[in-house]
This record gives C-alpha cells, structure tokens and sequence, in this order.
C-alpha cells in the first residue's frame, strides 16, 4: 500500500501524482555501501540490497520511475516533531539512514 505525499514536497508539478513506499515486514537492519563514480566524479552509487527490494517490491519494476526525498533534522527535537507531525496523518515511518566512514 502506498500513502498519498504533497508533490510540492519533492518538487514537483501538482498534476505528477507520487505515492510513498511502504515496507511490509518488521524492522530490519541493513549495511551497504557507497560507491564513488570516477566519470562523474562524485559519490552517487547507493547499492540497494536484496532485503529492501524484499520490502519495496515495486523497486523492480525497470519502467516505473522512482525519486527519493532526504530530510535532514539538526536536531532530536526537530526529529520529534517531524515523527509526530507525520504519526498523526498517519503517513509511512520514515527511514533512518547513516553514513559512516569505514576503517
């Protein structure tokens, strides 16, 4: 199932309908890797593993086009009520992400 989401939020025209992905199992825990594309210079290579294609199985559809949107909160307290915002419209919990530099 997906939730409705404002398109203003990601950017784009009213009339382009988008909808969130929702998972559909439990909590899960992931690592991967970023990879660091020399043609481009820049990193912008996020692996998706095979668990979150599991959970999002609308990623395999190769025709569909998918955006992804990033918020980053400065602090736990924006955290919390952008968390509460969202529980109380009953939009999809978001993911937590880090990045992390390996040894």
């Amino acid at each position: 199932m997906a939730s409705q989401i404002d398109n203003e939020d990601l950017g784009m025209k009213k009339s382009i309908g988008s909808h969130i992905l929702r998972p559909k199992h439990e909590t899960i825990f992931i690592n991967g890797v970023m990879s660091y594309g020399e043609s481009q210079r820049a990193w912008n290579t996020i692996k998706l593993k095979h668990e979150i294609l599991k959970e999002f199985t609308q990623l395999y559809e190769r025709r569909m086009k998918f955006r992804y949107k990033i918020v980053m909160h400065r602090s736990y307290e924006d955290l919390k009520k952008a968390v509460k915002e969202l529980e109380k419209k009953g939009e999809v919990i978001p993911i937590l992400m880090w990045f992390y530099q390996q040894n």
